[in-house]
């Protein structure tokens, strides 16, 4: 196959719609995530990764599943899993 399999950590936003203190707003942060997937391409904004694929019933073609796109900038680290 010709996808690598990667280790992302990225920060994901987090958010609450109920009423905070200013305290307690100044006190959110976003939430470091970790997922392991195969990197499906990548460009200057974004890195789309997929983690299941198989073949379609109905065709040779390859259907891809748990699919992400993140944003570049929100992305710590990525180290390639062997």
């Amino acid at each position: 196959m010709k996808y690598k399999k990667y280790k992302i950590i990225f920060y994901d936003p987090t958010g609450d719609s109920g009423w905070n203190t200013a305290d307690e707003v100044k006190k959110f942060t976003p939430e470091e995530c970790v997922i392991e997937a195969y990197v499906f391409n990548k460009d200057k904004n974004t890195i789309r990764t997929f983690a299941s694929y198989s073949k379609s019933k109905d065709s040779d073609e390859i259907v891809f599943a748990d699919v992400n796109a993140l944003p570049r900038g929100c992305i710590k680290s990525m180290k390639v899993i062997k």
